[in-house]
Formats: C-alpha cells, sequence, structure tokens
C-alpha cells in the first residue's frame, strides 16, 4: 500500500500514515490440527490508540492481555477473539496501573472497535465501542470508512473528488463504511464550516475485497509536534 499524508494547515510537515499491523491472540483451546478455535459465545474486537502526548500501554480484554508489545500513540491492534456478553475493556501503563476502565454489551459474532482517546488538555481518557459491518464489498470494489478522534477539532469530512463518503462527523464518532472503486485514490479530511482541507491522504492503494478506516487523532491547534493533527489508516480485514 502507498500512500502519503499531509497536512493542509502546515504544508511543511508530511505526515505519514500509520498502518500498525500488530497481531495478537488469546489464549483458547485447539482443535486436531493444532489451530486455535474461539472461544463458545465470541466475537470479535480490535482496537484504536488515539491517546496522545501518553505513555504507551496495555491492552486488556475480559482482565486478559491482549497485546505483545506495548500500544502507542497511533498504534491499532488486529481483530481477536473474545467472550461477548458484558465484556470488559481497560488500558493499563508499563508499570501495571489501570489508566481506563469500561464495560460494554457485546454480542456473539459481532465485530468491533474499541477506541481510545483523550480530552485536549489530555488529562481525561476514555473508551468507545463501534459496531463493524465486514460484509465483503462487491466484485472489483473496496468498503472505507471515517473514525474523527480529534477533541479540538469541528465536525469532519472525509471527500474524495467531488464525492463525501463521510459527511459532519463529530468527535467519538464513526462513519458507516461505503463502498469505492479498487484503484489507487485520495482523500481530503475538510472542515466543512471553515471549507478548509485539514488533511490529505495521497495514493493510497485500495485492494478489492479489502476493508479500510481512515482515523483521525491529536489536535488542530499545537504546537507540540508529537500530539499535531494526524491521519492514520487501520485495515479490517
Amino acid at each position: 500500500m502507498t500512500m502519503n499524508i499531509k497536512l493542509q494547515k502546515t504544508p511543511k510537515l508530511l505526515l505519514l500514515a500509520s498502518l500498525a499491523l500488530m497481531t495478537s491472540t488469546v489464549s483458547c483451546e485447539k482443535d486436531d490440527n493444532g489451530t486455535p478455535n474461539p472461544p463458545t459465545g465470541s466475537g470479535k474486537v480490535a482496537l484504536l490508540n488515539a491517546v496522545f502526548g501518553s505513555d504507551s500501554v496495555n491492552f486488556f480484554v475480559n482482565t486478559k492481555k491482549a497485546n505483545s508489545e506495548l500500544l502507542g500513540y497511533g498504534d491499532s491492534l488486529k481483530y481477536l477473539d473474545f467472550t461477548t456478553g458484558d465484556a470488559t475493556f481497560e488500558l493499563k501503563d508499563e508499570d501495571d496501573k489501570s489508566v481506563v476502565e469500561k464495560t460494554f454489551k457485546t454480542e456473539k459474532d459481532k465485530r468491533y472497535s474499541i477506541l481510545v482517546s483523550n480530552s485536549k488538555d489530555g488529562q481525561t481518557f476514555e473508551l468507545i465501542q463501534v459496531t463493524d459491518d465486514l460484509t465483503a464489498p462487491k466484485t472489483d470494489k473496496a468498503k472505507i470508512r471515517f473514525i474523527h478522534l480529534s477533541p479540538d477539532a469541528g465536525k469532519l469530512n472525509l471527500v474524495t473528488g467531488d464525492t463525501k463518503l463521510a459527511e459532519n462527523v463529530s468527535y467519538k464518532s464513526a462513519s458507516a463504511f461505503k463502498e469505492v472503486d479498487a484503484k489507487k485514490t485520495s482523500f481530503d479530511i475538510v472542515d466543512p464550516d471553515a471549507k478548509q482541507t485539514l488533511l490529505t491522504v495521497e495514493n493510497l492503494e485500495l485492494v478489492k475485497g479489502k476493508i479500510y478506516t481512515i482515523w483521525v487523532a491529536g489536535l488542530e491547534e499545537t504546537e507540540d509536534a508529537k500530539k499535531e493533527l494526524k491521519a492514520h489508516i487501520f485495515i479490517n480485514n
């Protein structure tokens, strides 16, 4: 996949999309071929870490550690199996101190993303749950959605050419997946009120049958390079 991401407000900065494709498994029984079986009554959950200006963390699902390496700002965790029902998700720092914890209702065979965000001052942390529709796109198509995790940005649009794929997406919200042509495509992240392009994802190579999430995090107004607004790409399948 080839892409460049530009910050329109500060042209000198080149923002590279985060393509964290970390793989982790939760211990479970194996079949006769040695392949792990998901637990009975299971679903799948992914993680997007939008906590800027903070130390790396570990992710726990129903008290089980889900990642093999610490997760930093902009990192993501691919889907892993978990037992559904009232499922508890928690972040802990490297000293095993709880950062944030929340229980969500989950259903068997559903797919979810847990979004981790913090407030503009970086002091308050929050877990947000979204349900992921991973229905395969039509032949020669891909699917894409937009997630807004910037605490100081207003509502945002995701645009390609003259087409608005996501419109007026508010903070801590996700748009629905939309089908797009499977080809190299550029996307603009636009502030519709200011009529200003904040970021551009250039030449993202969309593969037929694949499902993508473009998500933004960080601060629109900051002089700290570690906290500035960035776009990231997550491949859902």
